[in-house]
């Protein structure tokens, strides 16, 4: 009977995001029996620990911080990676990734990278995230695997990064098809809750509030579907999506969508809100792979999408791919909401997914990965 393998997961923080929680998903369905693992967090105390705890992780926050020398902490760094004793480290995030490259090098040990998401200009990386991305190129010749999470976010780095295509592959993002499912009573739920009734066309996004999310595009397209669709009423779901936003707040104004545009600023039951949605869109200006998009088609809900990231390749023929203007948007919406269409492509939404996506066996993958890195007697 072999050995677990000790994996040390490397991050930079546990907030609320795309990149975390797919963390979170992935490491809640590896086998345990298979992989020992640990999580070093670089930031500090953040909102995810506690369901990282639930799942039998218990990260270790180093408490790094930003404006300042971190030699103590640093240091506080190699001895907790050295004490765990990890058989690989694994990078989550660029500077995760960096952290990672730093500690392994240090005590002699494989590393693994993770990248979320496609380093280009459009996904307005902050001047620190592309110092990191830069400093990286010091470190990537001793890499023993990049998993990146899309095909276009590979090609991009082996492209204009210079990293190396063969030892790169396509690790996507992976569901529980159990959690993320058509529901009815969780469609009933959240209608009643705002108040739309069943017949109403309801469209949703799910997106933290960030340039690169492309909020104006889909406010913009609300305003044109309601002149056709005078019943719809659209929901965004995400950090900062709340009233408290007063550019947003204006932007509802300017375009006389106050009244049936919800804001449910962020959640974490995600799961219970999709069912409720007729169409979900994406209007990312850049991706790596989107989430959101396989989370609403594994709840039966067709989507409407940008051509980001993977996008198109999660999507198929089950939705539509559509250029970047409120036109197209618009019109695509009002066309998937026709007669019966959305819900023959919300059935075959959730057959995709259940097939290529799904968590336990993209899980068993990464193992697989990790013992042929490190040897067949693993």
């Amino acid at each position: 009977m072999t050995s677990p393998i000790r994996v040390c997961v490397v991050i930079t923080g546990l907030g609320i995001g795309g990149a975390e929680h797919a963390l979170l998903k992935l490491l809640a369905a590896v086998d345990r029996k298979a992989l020992d693992v640990s999580l070093v967090v670089l930031g500090g105390l953040d909102t995810l620990a506690p369901q990282f705890r639930a799942i039998g992780i218990d990260p270790v926050f180093i408490g790094l911080k930003a404006g300042r020398w971190p030699f103590a902490e640093v240091g506080r760094l190699i001895e907790t990676v050295r004490a765990l004793r990890p058989d690989l480290l694994q990078g989550w995030m660029y500077h995760g990734n960096l952290a990672a490259s730093f500690l392994a090098a240090r005590i002699g040990v494989p590393v693994c990278w993770s990248v979320r998401d496609t380093p280009d200009a459009a996904h307005g990386h902050s001047r620190f995230t592309r110092m990191t991305i830069a400093l990286s190129r010091w470190y990537v010749g001793r890499v023993a695997r990049i998993f990146n999470v899309s095909a276009r976010s590979a090609a991009y780095c082996a492209a204009h990064l210079g990293w190396p295509a063969a030892r790169t592959e396509v690790l996507p993002n992976g569901l529980d098809v159990s959690q993320f499912r058509p529901d009815a009573s969780a469609r009933h739920a959240l209608r009643s809750a705002l108040g739309v009734e069943e017949g109403a066309a309801l469209i949703g996004m799910v997106a933290r509030w960030s340039p690169v999310k492309n909020h104006r595009l889909f406010l913009d397209a609300a305003a044109r579907v309601r002149r056709i669709r005078p019943d719809a009423r659209f929901v965004l779901v995400g950090k900062d999506l709340d009233d408290g936003n007063a550019e947003l707040a204006a932007w509802l104004d300017e375009l006389g969508l106050r009244a049936v545009v919800h804001l449910l600023g962020p959640r974490h039951d995600v799961a219970q809100l999709y069912p409720a949605f007729d169409l979900l869109a994406l209007t990312s200006r850049s991706e790596g792979f989107p989430n959101v998009l396989a989370e609403a088609m594994a709840c039966g809900v067709p989507v409407v999408s940008t051509d980001v990231g993977d996008a198109r390749d999660i999507v198929g023929d089950t939705g539509r791919i559509v250029t970047a203007t409120p036109d197209a948007f618009s019109e695509a919406i009002v066309a998937l909401l026709a007669g019966q269409q959305r819900d023959v492509l919300g059935q075959a939404a959730r057959a995709r997914i259940v097939e290529h996506y799904e968590i336990t066996g993209l899980a068993a993958r990464l193992v697989d990965r990790y013992r042929t890195l490190l040897g067949a007697g693993r």
